[in-house]
């Protein structure tokens, strides 16, 4: 990413200002995802294992195949995400140096070295609970069988771990002061509600029919959250100072209004909160329309928020 200092103020006499394209907002959605899932399955790994889910012994339990393919998309969607990110890169060839140094300071010294940290965590979770189909791999095994035990360990850490992408996808963001619709400290917990609540819906589109209602409920909750967390985030801008205020109006009122409130809002949080509930009651039965409304509400918010903080100027 190149950095251009100017003193002009309108974005629209240097257009080529705006440099973060479709890539970005990409890779922060796959972010979220890959760490939504991270967090859902590291968490039913932990709860499986207090009895919560089965016992441990049980011989089937109902919910290990959605632990398996959550556990394998986490690290790959995370992956596909950064080839998107490395697309935007101006000097592609230069990743290597994030990592010759850490800056406390930076979010991004953060987030990388959370990333190298992120791939072998959760690589090593798949490959535990997958063990019965990587039997006839012997050096996979080795690396299986030493890391079983600790199974309990590095789900705990991976929740956490998962969280963190989750959050660090908004603080990217928020810590761009000079952007003031980014400019908020709510903006990352609104991005791993988000992230969660796409992650419990991939996972619904997946899980077979008797467990789609437990995940749908879990989406609920993050769903719940998430429409909480969002009019914080809109509270925080309409009570700040003047430039941040016209910023979160241009927001909710501007050219990207409609996306906003009738995809990202109305089609990705309340239609989805409202079908979910009915069939949470008994009214209806599972349609396969909210988990994509969820997932294209989730992906929309990256764009918008990427686009919107762009198209504003730091000083209207």
């Amino acid at each position: 990413m190149n950095e251009v200092l100017s003193n002009k103020l309108n974005p629209q006499v240097l257009p080529h200002l705006e440099i973060w394209a479709w890539e970005v907002p990409i890779y922060l959605f796959l972010g979220g995802l890959a760490g939504g899932l991270l967090v859902i399955t590291g968490g039913m790994l932990l709860l499986q294992k207090g009895g919560l889910f089965g016992k441990k012994s049980e011989a089937r339990d109902p919910f290990t195949g959605m632990i398996q393919i959550g556990s394998v998309l986490s690290p790959v969607l995370l992956g596909l995400g950064m080839f998107f990110l490395f697309l935007d890169l101006e000097n592609k060839f230069h990743v290597w140096r994030f990592y010759t140094a850490f800056v406390w300071t930076s979010p991004m010294s953060w987030g990388s070295w959370m990333l190298i940290i992120f791939f072998p965590l959760a690589t090593l979770q798949a490959l535990i609970v997958n063990e019965r189909w990587l039997e006839g791999f012997s050096l996979v095994n080795r690396i299986i069988q030493p890391s079983k035990k600790h199974l309990n360990l590095i789900a705990m850490i991976n929740v956490h771990m998962g969280a963190g992408i989750g959050v660090y996808t908004g603080i990217l963001l928020s810590t761009f002061y000079a952007r003031p619709i980014w400019s908020s400290s709510i903006l990352g917990f609104v991005f791993l509600m988000s992230g969660l609540s796409s992650a419990a819906a991939l996972v619904m589109l997946m899980a077979p029919r008797r467990e789609k209602l437990m995940f749908s409920k879990m989406d609920m909750y993050f769903i719940s959250l998430e429409g909480f967390a969002t009019t914080l985030f809109i509270i925080g801008g309409i009570t700040g100072s003047e430039n941040v205020r016209d910023a979160m109006y241009f927001l909710i009122s501007g050219p990207y209004a409609p996306w906003f409130w009738v995809v990202f809002v109305m089609g990705g949080m309340i239609v989805p909160l409202m079908l979910e509930t009915l069939e949470a009651i008994g009214r209806i039965r599972f349609t396969v329309l909210v988990p994509l409304l969820v997932l294209t509400g989730s992906l929309t918010l990256r764009f918008i928020i990427v686009y919107a903080g762009q198209a504003f100027p730091t000083f209207a």
